[in-house]
């Protein structure tokens, strides 16, 4: 078959996509113009900018003074190379799939098709479960800035102003949340490049009090403060702020051409990880030594590790503009945790693993019920910092979410060990075609997140079964941060038990529900592309 025959084998005529929705039914056709759907209209600049910046929030600007006070420089650095290393990994497993069959489901969808549906089942309840504790935690953080401010806030009054901004983004068209999402996570990008070029220049010696005698943490003893047990609380903090790419493949059910969009969302997550992250917690391990005061006993915006580097080097406008950035992140975060916790009920929903009323899509493309009983839970959630201190919520929460991200991350490599297997002996030429995207480190990055994962998920349950500062076990801390796996075993069994589900043949696995083949507009668009130079293709980036 020449190169031109397998560009255009399985190929598709360009659809509506407004009118399209997935065929739970009779696999792999449209239905066109007999029901409401999510309408395919996030542009290929909504999808990069949101994968760029739509996670930055409280985990880079405050989760990382704590980072940096129990691991120490060196435990910081190690913690967060490793996570990052796992967020390309996840990354280059998930693109595979997720361009190929663009459903909302993502994950969860390809986990039941291809692994158990009791899996599917049981990682999309976790899932459900901790974007919404991801919404309560970010109204933590929200709490704790405008206390920064002023103290006659009452709690339940920020709780109220933070849900009213997250819920009201969702009242308007999907259309309306992505320019959303797309405009605060440039304002984040443009925000982390001001930090780090202000970091550069105190690392110089600028500001009334500035001073080039630092990286104290790699002059001093112990290196380690902490100990191994230090290092593992790291770990869990560094998913929290840079875990989230299940995103991409949440928002390839909406995304208005997949096989455009996607891979250029996954290509840019390489900048997020190297330049945004990576870069952060070098110069934090070299301008804030572990030992400052203001890091020690403290769980609010002062002891954000950018605030105190500045306040150290006598720099007093710059922590307040922090703040307003902070303040705009989290409540993006929140309407994105929202997005993703209402769009993950209804995939279920149509997967038929949730009443099909959460399946239900308004005429502007929203799912309608799935958002009002998300929202309601979520508000639920929010409430219970009313009830305690918003450090003790933030924690509490994070950690729950975090070990569901490491759940997630073993589903997923896990899916694609046996999505492969299914194409191959099926002898489906999917991932062989022209302009297929594929995974360059297949099958080392998804063996290298399982096992990853493993290990990531069990230094977490120690750190929390015996948390820094003590000598015993604290099974409360235990259960409270290890939520996510007894919730995930606990639906997967009664999931497997009720509806006795087996687990799926790859000769026998769905290959055609939700496939999105090139259209004939995906191919012309990829010949343009390709047709240009390497350094024109890398301008198209910059492109919005």
């Amino acid at each position: 078959m020449s190169f031109e025959e397998k560009k255009t084998a399985g190929t598709s005529t360009s659809v509506d996509s407004k009118d399209v929705q997935q065929d739970y039914d009779n696999p792999g056709e449209p239905i066109v113009g007999q029901t409401y759907s999510l309408q395919r209209n996030f542009k290929a600049r909504h999808i990069q900018m949101i994968c760029l910046g739509g996670c930055i929030g409280s985990g880079l600007f405050i989760a990382t003074g704590k980072s940096l006070r129990y691991g120490g420089a060196p435990g910081m650095l190690i913690g967060y190379t490793v996570i990052c290393t796992m967020a390309l990994a996840v990354m280059s497993t998930m693109s595979e799939a997720t361009v190929l069959w663009p459903t909302t489901g993502s994950f969860m969808d390809h986990a039941a098709r291809f692994v158990d549906p009791a899996m599917g089942f049981a990682i999309g309840i976790c899932e459900y479960i901790a974007w919404m504790t991801i919404v309560a935690a970010e109204g933590a953080v929200f709490n704790i800035i405008i206390g920064y401010w002023t103290d006659k806030v009452p709690v339940a009054a920020a709780m109220t102003i933070y849900l009213f901004v997250v819920f009201m983004i969702h009242t308007l068209p999907n259309s309306w949340f992505a320019e959303f999402e797309f405009v605060t996570a440039a304002l984040k990008i443009i925000a982390v490049i001001i930090l780090i070029l202000v970091c550069i220049a105190i690392a110089s010696g600028a500001g009334p009090t500035g001073s080039t005698d630092h990286a104290a943490n790699y002059k001093s003893l112990p290196a380690f403060p902490y100990g191994f047990k230090g290092v593992c609380t790291v770990f869990p903090l560094a998913a929290w702020a840079t875990g989230g790419q299940e995103i991409m493949g949440i928002t390839a059910g909406e995304a208005h051409m997949p096989r455009w969009d996607m891979p250029r969302a996954f290509n840019s997550l390489f900048v997020r990880i190297l330049f945004i992250y990576l870069l952060s917690v070098i110069f934090i391990t070299v301008l804030v030594n572990y030992t400052d005061p203001l890091l020690l006993g403290t769980s609010s915006v002062a002891a954000s590790p950018f605030v105190i580097a500045m306040k150290h080097a006598g720099i007093s406008v710059l922590p307040d503009l922090l703040n307003v950035v902070i303040i705009l992140g989290l409540c993006a975060i929140g309407a994105e945790s929202l997005y993703i916790s209402s769009r993950v009920q209804t995939a279920m929903a149509g997967m038929g693993m949730m009443p099909k009323v959460f399946g239900r899509v308004d005429k502007k493309g929203r799912p309608i019920w799935s958002l009002l009983c998300t929202m309601a839970l979520s508000a639920m959630m929010t409430y219970i910092n009313c009830s305690s201190t918003g450090g003790v919520v933030f924690t509490w929460f994070s950690s729950i979410a975090s070990t569901v991200y490491f759940m997630a991350w073993m589903v997923i490599s896990v899916t694609n060990w046996q999505m492969r297997k299914a194409l191959k002996v099926q002898n489906d030429p999917a991932l062989e075609l022209p302009y297929a995207v594929q995974s360059p480190w297949y099958p080392l990055a998804s063996v290298y997140l399982f096992i990853m994962s493993t290990l990531m998920l069990a230094l977490t349950g120690y750190s929390s079964m015996m948390p820094v500062g003590t000598d015993g076990i604290n099974v409360t801390n235990f259960f409270e941060t290890f939520l996510g796996v007894p919730i995930f075993v606990v639906a997967y069994i009664g999931y497997k038990l009720v509806y006795r589900t087996k687990f799926v043949n790859p000769a026998e696995a769905d290959l055609q529900t939700g496939r999105r083949p090139l259209t004939e507009d995906d191919i012309a668009m990829l010949d343009k592309y390709y047709a240009q130079s390497v350094g024109k293709r890398a301008l198209s980036y910059f492109h919005f």
